[in-house]
């Protein structure tokens, strides 16, 4: 019943969708849309055909018919080279999210709605003219009671229904689409619909964009040359979002720097190193620093503003990154065969031979440029192509990892067209080696790998009653060789004393890493005593256990 429902209410919405597809020639998708009802047979009429347009712009050109969630759509699509071809892609990197304001009368609604509070008892000052448009939400001036100059972002009315009814037709013509195509196409429209619908509800709610910024704030609050602005929370809700107004001069405007007589270069250096930081130490990145989100605020220091799309790295994705770049560093093109095959990336079509042919061109064809002359946006254009030639299909988050950084790029060579990660890497890797080797970071992995530790011993005891219990019910058969009773009494009690001490030594690890992680008594090098001394004790019955081990093993020999 709730389809029904909900192919009735959308039905206006599916006249207009395939009177579009028609318009630009898609009527194969339209046909599928009319045999299920969807649509009324009428709107199959033959329509004057645009042929001399590629389907890059029939597809572009309908996506800014049908409105905003349709030119999201298509803005994710342009990302992914790897799956579409790229004149496809071309054409739908070209879709700008800049619609016409809607009035203030209808912002103020919202906001108050959403605040239970006027305007007019929030502010002192409240610009009614917006300073910026989107498809979502629109951005105003203001200036809080306590004086604080602000910006507020405010989501159209009725905009959630819109994408929500536009999704859910999205869904019903992937699903239909993908019944009725190429079962070997290197994409699953349906897949792909998913991905973008869990992006744009993150981008739905505003408080999760001002936890973003808090996070960020949390990360770089320390670091004299980046600033996160304020999110004001007595004003923030999942429809409205106040944050601290960033006054400095856009990152890409290169005449307001020089006025300024700051440092170009610096600026560049600055950006990149933050960036890095993001992905590499904290696995937490903007997902969209272009020109207009980044401002430079004083002679060495930049802050970000718009927090809507953020990337986030697992460990599992960190080390994918990690062991990628390491296998291209050493020209190893079976290794990075066999990582794509470990994270489940190659389809079943894709011929081995043939990517490691294309894999090994592409490294040789870079190997030696150096950074400075190294255009990252070409590079990671020609490996997207590699990709959708031999029908592989990298995470997603990669994905936003790799636009970013060509976004970000295209920023920094402006600035300094010398720019090389070369003038950073040094002392960026040595940061990484800190970071990654600092006794509290080291303490929380130790705690984690001795909890999974724990948990297997812990269970032990249990398996080996469940086996005992098998064998006693003569559900497992096996032979033994007589050995004498008190042999295997010896030996079982020796297996125990190795267990016992095995559970001491990472209940001593366990114990110490929390006692370090919490600054605990007397401190040494900046580490608590007592942990330095639950660690040398867990190593001393660690190394005990290990030479029992071989001794044991030798004597059997």
């Amino acid at each position: 019943m709730s389809g029904i429902g909900t192919k009735y209410r959308n039905l206006k919405r599916y006249k207009k969708i395939g009177e579009v597809l028609m318009k630009y020639g898609f009527t194969f998708a339209a046909q599928k849309l009319n045999e299920k009802g969807y649509i009324p047979k009428l709107i199959l009429k033959p329509k004057q055909q645009k042929e001399y347009l590629s389907h890059g712009q029939k597809l572009r050109m309908a996506c800014e018919e049908l409105g905003p969630t349709f030119i999201k759509l298509g803005q994710i699509i342009s990302t992914r080279r790897d799956i579409f071809p790229e004149e496809v892609v071309s054409q739908l990197a070209k879709l700008q999210d800049d619609v016409k304001p809607f009035p203030f009368e209808e912002a103020k609604k919202v906001f108050e709605v959403e605040m239970k509070l006027r305007i007019e008892d929030c502010f002192k000052e409240f610009n009614r003219e917006p300073i910026a448009s989107a498809s979502i939400g629109q951005v105003y001036e203001a200036v809080l009671n306590t004086g604080e100059n602000v910006v507020v972002k405010i989501q159209r009315p009725s905009i959630q229904r819109i994408i929500k009814g536009d999704l859910d037709i999205l869904f019903t013509l992937a699903k239909l689409l993908d019944e009725h195509m190429d079962k070997e196409k290197p994409y699953n429209l349906l897949e792909i619909v998913e991905e973008f619908s869990r992006s744009i509800t993150k981008e739905l709610d505003y408080s999760l964009e001002g936890r973003n910024a808090e996070k960020f704030h949390a990360y770089f609050k320390k670091d004299t040359s980046i600033y996160i602005p304020q999110v004001y929370w007595d004003y923030t809700s999942k429809k409205v979002l106040t944050m601290e107004r960033v006054y400095g001069i856009k990152i890409i405007d290169k005449q307001g720097l020089k006025e300024k007589k700051w440092d170009l270069k610096e600026v560049a250096t600055i950006s990149a190193n933050c960036f890095l930081k993001q992905v590499f130490i904290y696995g937490f990145f903007h997902g969209d620093p272009h020109p207009g989100n980044i401002f430079v605020v004083g002679p060495s220091k930049i802050a970000f503003v718009d927090f809507g799309i953020t990337g986030y790295l697992d460990k599992g994705t960190m080390n994918f990154i990690s062991n990628l770049f390491t296998a291209s560093a050493r020209r190893d093109v079976d290794k990075i065969v066999n990582i794509l095959i470990e994270i489940d990336a190659l389809d079943s079509q894709t011929n081995p031979r043939r990517l490691k042919e294309d894999i090994s061109f592409l490294i040789n064809l870079y190997y030696n440029v150096p950074l400075n002359k190294l255009n990252l946006g070409e590079a990671l254009k020609k490996l997207m192509e590699v990709a959708y030639t031999n029908k592989i299909k990298l995470p997603s988050q990669f994905i936003v990892l790799l636009k970013a950084m060509v976004t970000l790029e295209g920023s920094v060579k402006f600035l300094n067209p010398q720019f090389s990660l070369s003038n950073i890497a040094k002392d960026f890797v040595k940061e990484i080696y800190f970071h990654r080797y600092n006794p509290k970071n080291l303490a929380g992995e130790f705690k984690d790998y001795s909890e999974e530790i724990l948990d297997s011993i812990k269970y032990l005891p249990k398996q080996i009653r469940t086996l005992l219990k098998k064998i006693e019910n003569n559900d497992i058969k096996f032979q033994l060789e007589q050995i004498g009773i008190e042999k295997l009494q010896g030996e079982l009690s020796k297996m125990t004393n190795k267990l016992s001490l095995s559970l001491i030594s990472s209940a001593l690890i366990v114990g110490s890493s929390l006692i370090i992680q919490n600054a605990s008594g007397p401190m040494m090098w900046g580490v608590s005593v007592f942990g330095i001394i639950g660690y040398l004790l867990a190593s001393i019955l660690g190394v005990g256990i290990i030479i029992s081990i071989l001794l044991s093993g030798l004597r059997k020999k």
